[in-house]
């Protein structure tokens, strides 16, 4: 196998490339590929194909080890769980980068820094088709501000031993075969904003309606239940109209946010007082957000679901994934 089939760049593949790359790498791709779809500003990066996951376990001799571990896993018994999840992971992380893969990761970084180190977001992305409703868990790993060779091939590391999460070997404990990393240019939303949005309610599932939330910093779905995040709701019928399509707007209490602090990694931190008052977004930069949306769910002909960010220091707007609701009908559709 060639350098090549472990590192594809986002801009050259799409969803009938999941298999390989994984559900996020693989619509976010599509974003890239797709001329209707080109409109939408998205973080240029890159994925790592599950064929390096699998390079990687058969090279340090693990998938042997592995299965040997899920045979004695009792996923009612969290004892059990644990011990398992805690050893099949330790294995991962102890375990070393084949050369092939650790320079073709290297290159792929080194492409996208241009001149000098950047720092980026690293996020597991699912193979299995299972999991892709949009209200499901998060069972992998997404790590923020990782800048340097050595720090990425770590990450990369902890990524794929993510795959053996304890929630993971609860909710999923057949489809441990293979995952794939996604590797993109870091938005400077702790300097701003972030958050999600999907296209039809969340709650109820009423079409006529985008609902778009979000927090001052890094949007993290652990820190949903403990912050009041604003809300914005707008009637999709009058976006194309020009007349005034926000029908809702809640402030949130915003009491925390999340940043990152250095060496010490990312942190929940205190909303400072006079931020807590303020709107994350203006009203053109919701209307934005429910254009690309749109765009979204008119070209997969499904409701969406999205992850927004913006950049403190340029102040534009990305979708960080975005995924239709009815993949599974998708993927009948492109196989």
């Amino acid at each position: 196998m060639s350098m090549k089939d472990y590192v594809l760049r986002l801009n050259t593949i799409s969803v009938s490339d999941t298999e390989e790359v994984g559900i996020k790498n693989a619509f976010l791709g599509e974003m890239f590929t797709h001329p209707e779809l080109q409109q939408i500003r998205v973080p240029n990066g890159f994925a790592i194909t599950a064929s390096a996951y699998k390079r990687f376990i058969e090279y340090n001799k693990l998938d042997g080890v592995h299965d040997k571990l899920l045979a004695s896993l009792d996923r009612k018994n969290l004892v059990s769980v644990n011990k398992i999840g805690l050893k099949a992971r330790s294995l991962i992380l102890g375990a070393r980068m084949p050369g092939d893969i650790d320079d073709a990761i290297i290159a792929a970084y080194h492409d996208l820094c241009s001149d000098s180190a950047i720092e980026v977001a690293v996020r597991s992305s699912e193979i299995s088709f299972e999991n892709t409703h949009k209200s499901s868990k998060d069972l992998y790993e997404t790590f923020l501000n990782i800048k340097g060779e050595r720090a990425l091939i770590e990450t990369v590391k902890k990524c794929f031993a993510s795959l053996f999460s304890d929630l993971a070997l609860i909710e999923k404990p057949s489809t441990h075969q293979a995952i794939a990393v996604c590797v993109q240019r870091m938005i400077d939303s702790e300097k701003s904003c972030s958050g999600v949005a999907y296209t039809s309610d969340p709650e109820t599932g009423f079409a006529d309606v985008i609902h778009i939330s979000g927090i001052w910093g890094h949007h993290e779905k652990k820190l949903q239940k403990s912050v009041v995040y604003d809300e914005f709701i707008i009637y999709k019928p009058s976006i194309s109209t020009g007349i005034k399509s926000i029908i809702q707007k809640k402030l949130g209490s915003k009491n925390y946010m999340i940043v990152h602090q250095g060496d010490s990694g990312i942190h929940t931190v205190n909303t400072p007082v006079e931020m807590r008052d303020q709107f994350i977004l203006l009203d053109e930069e919701v209307i934005s957000i429910s254009n690309w949306g749109m765009i979204l769910e008119n070209y997969y002909n499904s409701p969406v679901s999205m992850e927004w960010a913006k950049d403190g220091k340029s102040e534009d707007l990305y979708l960080l994934q975005a995924k239709p609701e009815f993949f599974k009908k998708l993927r009948e559709n492109y196989d």
